[in-house]
């Protein structure tokens, strides 16, 4: 069940609920999980009383979806009735959930908070909440009458929002038509707030690489000991990829985001042995040196990929508390059920002489007694409620912003207690851009612990519109205009994609390179930092029927096997988004969203970028706006080819 424990004010969401689940004990841990961690388990661990699990958690108001996982099995809440079956495309979850309705009952809302007053590249956002169909219309009154604009709907409330072209502090309040009368809501005066974010973040575009993927630079010794999953290792290594910044500097691309390089047993590195040295297999630490060398004199940035949630069994600190049992030194930097965490069994098959993928495959239907990342022996989860696990991650990700890196992409972030990544992203220099890995709903992720997350509800939407033709255009712009209600500035340092290392190849999921890059054009000149994954740029397809080793082919060289038209349309949009202040911080106006089609305006100061996506198998015609009548010849109307879009960029 679910209790609302009151409400206190918050500087981000103006307020938030205090709201306890719990469920009648079973099981030896459990953990709640839900719509704001993605259903995973690590980060809101349940403690057991009174014949209770109980957790208490801060939500912002709205509808969260919600379930247990009990001994690492789900289940939705027994005591709830309330349930509906919640699906997400982008990280593949369909279940039944339970359903959380959070509200303090008010027909209107707003406070100063970040996410209802904010100045963002010299405008400043005025943002009203009003319960679903409670306000016909609404006007922010402050040196004018200013009628606001409609911007989206969730389940319970309707959102308003009025830009002003100043910054500074503001005296206003609200009128509102309700339909049965005018009333005056509020008497505000506030300086709007800024978010904090590295400046430098908004002018990239990240490129993502898989160092074991991308090219090999160095002769490979033997890697002896090592557990293959998947196609196993390939021999891309770091030497590989400062060979080839000459192509990244070419493409436009100015970032760039490795998947983790340390010393490992995977060809994915996500099973970290050694947090404090790169790879051999990747040319190890010198290797690194001079890639980040070579990067900082291109004005390359480069963020690497913290994996926090959980290390590799072979962790010296893991290994000890294999040997050692309950008198190892690491006994509380794991979450362990018993002791021994694992049986005679497991040890005697994992030291056999048994080929590597045999070997994992029989030790996955072996019982081990510590909790791990989705029931991977490889991966015992950290236990994040220790100050030693807390103090060992700051210093790692420190060790390594002074050895070069730029900033971090955290692996699994919703995984881990949110409270211990605000201690973390107090603790890191300002410059340091911080991005977590959070697959649904990141408002609780935000602001004061993350930058900006990898952007799977965007994500979400792109694929229920481009790829599966679920959503309409309109439902579209709502859903992207909910996105910018819910996260306010935050979502202008959001990670935006269209595939990564998780997910299929998008050009793999629509099948055609016209309708890819349709999609691309939108990523490009949409709010938020657009990323490519390595060869999205050249076409590269995924491998068929290889689940999440899909999207994870070797980047192909020979360039008689390039897309040239797919690499041309790209390099033109990396262009593009680079020189353009419009696309980095400006303004977003939505001028036509409708069945199949998408008309949208970016603008800062005198700058106007106006795009147009035909997603459609039939020719539209688009009305073009005064402004950029003299780059058409005058032409009010131009046509537009199925599967096609355009971008007018204009200056006055």
């Amino acid at each position: 069940m679910y209790k609302i424990f009151g409400f206190e004010s918050n500087e981000y969401f103006g307020r938030v609920a205090k709201v306890e689940f719990s469920v009648p004990s079973r099981g030896s841990y459990a953990y709640l999980v839900g719509s704001f961690n993605a259903f995973n388990e690590g980060s809101f661990r349940m403690r057991r009383e009174a014949g209770r699990w109980r957790i208490r958690v801060e939500l912002p108001e709205g509808i969260w979806y919600y379930g247990f996982s009990i001994d690492g099995k789900y289940a939705p809440d027994p005591e709830n009735p309330e349930k509906i079956t919640y699906r997400r495309l982008s990280y593949k979850f369909e279940r039944d959930v339970s359903v959380a309705k959070i509200s303090a009952g008010d027909d209107f809302y707003h406070e100063p908070a970040l996410t209802y007053l904010y100045s963002f590249a010299n405008r400043t956002h005025v943002l009203l909440r009003a319960v679903k169909g409670k306000a016909i219309s609404t006007y922010l009154i402050a040196d004018e009458r200013i009628e606001m604009r409609k911007k989206a709907s969730d389940e319970f409330f309707d959102y308003f929002e009025a830009v002003l072209p100043r910054t500074g502090e503001l005296s206003y309040h609200f009128e509102i038509d309700t339909g049965e009368g005018t009333i005056e809501y509020g008497n505000f005066t506030a300086e709007p707030r800024e978010l904090q974010v590295p400046k430098w973040v908004f002018d990239r575009v990240f490129y993502q690489i898989m160092p074991d993927r991308f090219e090999r630079g160095i002769i490979k010794k033997p890697l002896g000991r090592r557990i293959e999953t998947g196609l196993g290792h390939h021999g891309g290594d770091l030497v590989g990829i400062a060979k080839r910044l000459g192509h990244l500097e070419e493409l436009g691309v100015n970032a760039l985001y490795l998947t983790p390089i340390f010393e490992s047993m995977t060809y994915h590195g996500y099973d970290i042995v050694d947090y404090f040295k790169v790879a051999g297999k990747f040319g190890g630490n010198e290797a690194f040196r001079e890639l980040a060398g070579e990067l900082k004199r291109r004005d390359i940035k480069l963020i690497l990929d913290g994996v926090f949630h959980h290390t590799s069994f072979f962790h010296p600190y893991f290994q000890d508390v294999v040997k050692n049992g309950g008198e190892s030194r690491y006994r509380d930097f794991y979450r362990i059920l018993k002791f021994p965490v694992v049986s005679e069994d497991f040890l005697r098959v994992l030291n056999s002489n048994e080929p590597p993928e045999r070997k994992y495959q029989r030790l996955k239907k072996l019982r081990q007694n510590y909790e791990n990342f989705f029931s991977v022996w490889l991966m015992p989860r950290l236990n994040h409620d220790n100050p030693q696990v807390r103090e060992f991650i700051v210093r790692v990700m420190k060790h390594w912003l002074e050895k070069g890196a730029d900033g971090w992409r955290l692996d699994v972030a919703h995984g881990v207690p949110p409270e211990l990544w605000r201690e973390v992203r107090e603790r890191m220099p300002e410059d340091a851009y911080l991005i977590g890995e959070v697959m649904d709903d990141a408002r609780p992720w935000l602001f004061d612990k993350f930058h900006g997350t990898m952007n799977y509800p965007l994500y979400e939407a792109i694929l229920r519109f481009f790829v599966r033709g679920e959503m309409n255009a309109e439902e579209f712009l709502n859903w992207l205009e909910l996105l910018s209600a819910y996260y306010g500035p935050a979502e202008y340092s959001m990670y935006n994609f269209l595939d990564n290392h998780d997910v299929e190849r998008f050009l793999d999921l629509v099948g055609d390179e016209q309708k890819y890059l349709c999609a691309l054009a939108f990523l490009m000149t949409y709010k938020g930092i657009p990323a490519l994954f390595y060869g999205d740029e050249i076409g590269l397809r995924g491998m068929g029927a290889f689940g999440m080793e899909s999207p994870r082919t070797p980047m192909r060289w020979e360039k008689e096997a390039w897309n040239t038209e797919i690499l041309g349309v790209t390099k033109a949009l990396i262009q593009l988004r680079r020189t353009s202040k419009a696309l980095q911080l400006g303004l977003f106006r939505p001028i036509k969203f409708k069945g199949r089609l998408l008309v949208y305006e970016r603008t800062y100061g005198n700058e106007h970028v106006l795009v147009a996506i035909n997603y459609s198998p039939n020719a539209q015609e688009v009305k073009i706006p005064r402004v950029y009548l003299p780059i058409t010849g005058g032409l009010r109307y131009l046509p537009l080819e199925p599967w096609s879009f355009l971008v007018l960029a204009s200056v006055h």
